[in-house]
């Protein structure tokens, strides 16, 4: 993303991009102390919703179970290893139907993959960590979005940060996805000087600086926006689809004005209830016996002190030597009796606890309620303990992806696809996806050739024509257990298909019966919905060209058999006529 040379400093837009901010701001306010109390009961460390905490303050003090903070890392970790479990290397990039057949497409694309792959799994561009932020906050909070941005160099060609829903205020188009949001992010001074240039902040944040105010927060609003029509200009960043602004809040200064070609941040909502913006999540299931159980673990812990430690009872004319009971270790106590009526001790311990059974079979039934509802239970099947055949275990992982696919589908068309779609675009923009065959480009391939020692990927004329076209050029196909779960249906089809014609194909006349099955077909099928990996699969290219050697490999057999049986004919022929000229030379014969 290029920057503008320079910013004005007075911008009559500040005040109605403010005021669109506190509106959006104000839409969010009721669903803030829900996030608050979320927050408190799974997920403490992000409790400054409606609250102010100091770094590093200790915030456990009224939590006596973190049953709910457990099952939400649970949760978001095995979300995590079901939708991205062998890091980038869980999804392929094919191309789309038209474009399948096309000289190099399929060599390109598979190509663009391992690029894809390659720069996602750089551990400064910080994947891993942004997706890690995002699945725990969509257990909890039901929102959280990631940004994919472009970075500075070809090392590092694409960084991405994890957006957390106390920051966003979002807005939606009428197709129900965000397309606008307005994010706060809190920014030191020295952080806001190096991130945007003296040129381009305020005079108060320069005085800062070289005040040595380092440390000093400065918040930054950050905007994203579709861009109309009218407002584009004629070429640049500013007559992009996007609009991006950065404004100093408190000193009302546009440091930044930009634009991407597609929307850059993909804010996924875990449960989303039609007419809210804001999504709903596990957490808010499972936070009344969250409750409940913190309350219950609280009660049990004071009665089980006083069952190791019984309050006192003392008669009210006993006299105690010093006036107090020692209750500690070898505590000695003088009791003076003189004068008692009765053959009641001075001093016994009060029970005041009952049975505490009870309270502990609804500490259990309140931790299955907290697991139920963040679908543990389904997420890692690990209650089973019968023994099932192969059959079984399909069946029941067949009822295992339907219940949870509707939230990996959500989180694969909010998130993850927006995530791949955004990297392909930045990589393809800056040649890292191949170049093109013309110019400059060529000349820097044969450069790169030479240096390599080997071809350097040039993008297909058709890939160019249709991107030009602003066609979609490929398709992303997912290498799960989450996929796997969703496609297990099609997966068992397969194998009950496979079966049926291998057992008609043995009966006589029904040998024609597999000119129904494309084999082909069925073993990228196979390949794609198993979850193999995306590499031992051929291009058709490939196939056609080991079918090919196969072929003139046959056909070079067969006329080299042709030739030594024909050989052998005449080897017998030649001995056969020999032998009947002896014969007929011989007397008497």
């Amino acid at each position: 993303m290029a920057n503008l040379p320079a910013v004005i400093k007075v911008d009559n837009r500040v005040e109605k991009y403010l005021a669109r901010n506190n509106q959006m701001k104000a839409r969010k306010d009721p669903w803030n102390s829900h996030f608050q109390t979320l927050a408190e009961a799974f997920l403490n460390r992000k409790a400054s919703f409606t609250s102010t905490i100091s770094p590093g303050a200790f915030l456990n003090e009224t939590v006596f179970d973190n049953t709910g903070e457990l099952c939400a890392m649970q949760a978001a970790s095995v979300f995590m290893s079901m939708l991205w479990p062998d890091s980038s290397r869980t999804f392929v990039i094919r191309p789309v139907y038209e474009l399948r057949g096309q000289p190099g497409v399929e060599e390109y694309f598979r190509f663009c993959t391992y690029q894809m792959q390659r720069f996602m799994d750089v551990p400064r561009a910080g994947l891993l960590m942004a997706l890690q932020e995002t699945e725990i906050d969509h257990q909890v909070f039901g929102t959280a979005g990631i940004a994919t941005l472009e970075g500075d160099d070809d090392s590092l060609p694409v960084v991405y940060e994890a957006w957390n829903v106390k920051g966003m205020n979002i807005s939606e188009n009428s197709q129900g996805f965000v397309d606008m949001i307005y994010y706060t992010d809190q920014k030191t001074v020295r952080q806001v000087v190096e991130d945007y240039g003296e040129d381009s902040v305020s005079s108060q944040v320069i005085e800062q600086f070289k005040a040595g105010k380092y440390e000093d927060k400065i918040d930054v609003l950050k905007i994203l926006e579709p861009r109309k029509l009218a407002d584009r200009a004629e070429g640049g960043v500013l007559s992009m689809p996007v609009r991006t602004l950065h404004i100093d809040i408190a000193n009302k200064i546009i440091m930044r004005e930009s634009g991407y070609a597609e929307f850059p941040v993909a804010v996924g909502r875990m449960i989303k209830t039609l007419g809210e913006e804001y999504g709903r999540s596990p957490a808010m299931m499972a936070l009344a016996d969250c409750n409940s159980l913190n309350a219950l673990k609280e009660s049990i812990i004071v009665a089980t002190e006083k069952q190791l430690d019984p309050p006192l009872m003392v008669l009210d004319d006993g006299r105690l030597g010093g006036g107090t009971i020692d209750t500690s270790a070898g505590g000695l106590n003088v009791f003076n009796s003189s004068g008692r009526q009765t053959g009641q001790r001075p001093v016994e311990a009060m029970f005041t606890v009952g049975e505490m059974q009870s309270a502990e079979k609804l500490v259990e039934s309140f931790k299955q309620n907290v697991t139920q509802a963040f679908a543990l239970d389904r997420l890692l099947d690990l209650n089973n303990e019968t023994q099932m055949t192969a059959y079984e275990t399909s069946v029941r992982d067949r009822m295992r992806g339907g219940s949870l696919g509707s939230m990996f589908a959500r989180r694969i068309a909010e998130v993850y696809t927006p995530t791949i779609e955004r990297t392909f675009s930045i990589l393809y923009k800056r040649g890292l996806l191949g170049v093109k065959e013309q110019g400059l480009a060529a000349t820097l391939r044969k450069a790169w050739a030479r240096i390599l020692g080997k071809p350097v990927m040039v993008v297909p004329a058709a890939v160019i024509a249709a991107v030009e076209a602003g066609l979609d050029v490929y398709e992303v196909e997912y290498i799960s257990p989450a996929k796997r779960f969703m496609q297990s249906e099609k997966l068992q089809g397969i194998f009950t298909a496979a079966e049926f014609f291998q057992k008609m194909a043995i009966i006589p006349g029904a040998e024609d019966i597999l000119d129904n099955v494309d084999f082909d077909d069925m073993a990228k099928n196979v390949i794609n919905y198993s979850g193999a990996p995306a590499t031992i699969q051929r291009v058709d290219t490939e196939i056609k060209a080991i079918r090919k050697g196969r072929m003139e490999a046959q056909a070079v057999a067969a006329k080299t058999e042709n030739m030594r049986q024909m050989s052998e004919v005449a080897r017998n022929a030649g001995s056969a006529a020999q032998s009947f000229g002896q014969s007929t030379a011989q007397p008497g014969k």
